[in-house]
């Protein structure tokens, strides 16, 4: 049986090539608004999105309209054309402004998802109905079954009848895409792929962490990558940077919300570079890249990064994981949980 890490440097290696073809050697594809960045394929049917997405929560974060107004055209300016979003985020803010900035005018250029929170079949029915109020939309382009966490919480998912509500949202067009995203522990989207077979079940798309620490504690590129692009589900990175964690206590960049004594800064402590940790994502074989950037700044940054890509070698991404390898773990990536032997998260405390 072929080696997870060989199966996965095989994908990566075309990953990396497409990307720095299609931007280094030919001309970025443009709709009517301009050059669009790098795309790659997302679902099975040939469906192209671009390789950056911009992140609905932080663009919610402000609450001042005409902030999340730039933000939002600026990414367009700078070619993104996919845009994440969730319901709930900023308790309903973040998608409220995609329907003020971003489908009113561009609604045909753009590709859009969201997600839904909610644990049963009323709630995510509910939520979707929400979401499309919300972003003026008759439709998303992708909706997400949101933040899995463990054993328990896909059955319950499943038994609730919240995969059925999707699936019958794909049929009716409400959504034309569908998918499921976590980022506790690689298990949980092992155990939903596995259900997911057993039910004759295909989704669309995974969205989970992958990032420089990733490979050395639960990892998902480890386990759980291979076995997406195995069934050729589109991959949407997310947690580039631990959610900004690895950029530690940084007052102008850590969010308040994770933000404690103890985070490191593994960039400051480390020869890589926060291009480097966006780099090393690239390289690997995803669909795109969800950031999230609270100011233009760390936009333009996070798209020039995209646009200076290189191929980077094998041996590049082996040394990136070792400077990393220190600081991989409940730390810095605070965002999972370890399960017990019944697939319960039996540590809630980051340490």
């Amino acid at each position: 049986m072929e080696d997870r890490r060989d199966f996965i440097k095989k994908a990566a290696a075309l990953t990396a090539l497409s990307l720095v073809g299609d931007w280094a050697l030919a001309k970025p594809a443009s709709d009517k608004l301009g050059k669009k960045l790098p795309e790659r394929q997302l679902t099975r049917n040939g469906e192209k999105v671009t390789s950056f997405n911009l992140g609905g929560y932080h663009v919610g974060l402000t609450d001042k309209p005409k902030e999340a107004q730039k933000l939002i055209e600026r990414s367009l300016e700078l070619g993104v054309r996919f845009f994440d979003n969730a319901r709930g985020y900023n308790k309903g803010r973040s998608e409220e402004y995609y329907g003020q900035f971003l489908t009113p005018k561009y609604r045909d250029e753009v590709f859009i998802m969201t997600k839904a929170p909610e644990k049963s079949a009323e709630g995510v029915k509910r939520q979707l109905e929400e979401s499309l109020i919300a972003m003026k939309t008759d439709y998303v382009d992708l909706w997400q079954i949101h933040a899995i966490r463990d054993i328990k919480d896909v059955d319950n998912r499943i038994n609730n009848g919240v995969l059925d509500v999707f699936l019958e949202a794909k049929q009716k067009g409400l959504a034309r895409y569908i998918g499921f995203t976590g980022h506790v522990n690689p298990r949980t989207h092992l155990y939903f792929l596995k259900r997911l077979d057993e039910l004759g079940v295909e989704l669309d798309t995974c969205q989970l962490p992958l990032n420089v620490c990733d490979p050395s504690f639960e990892s998902f590129e480890t386990d759980v990558l291979p076995e997406l692009l195995k069934r050729k589900y589109g991959v949407i990175a997310m947690k580039t940077m631990a959610g900004g964690s690895m950029i530690g206590n940084r007052i102008d960049t850590t969010p308040k919300d994770i933000k404690t004594d103890d985070i490191p800064n593994l960039i400051d402590e480390t020869a890589l570079t926060l291009a480097n940790l966006h780099q090393y994502v690239y390289s690997l074989p995803i669909s795109s890249l969800c950031s999230g950037c609270r100011t233009i700044e760390e936009l333009d940054h996070n798209v020039k990064v995209l646009k200076k890509m290189g191929n980077l070698s094998e041996s590049d991404k082996e040394k990136m994981i070792a400077l990393a390898k220190p600081y991989a773990g409940l730390v810095v990536e605070n965002y999972k949980r370890v399960l017990d032997t019944e697939g319960n998260i039996v540590r809630k405390k980051r340490g």
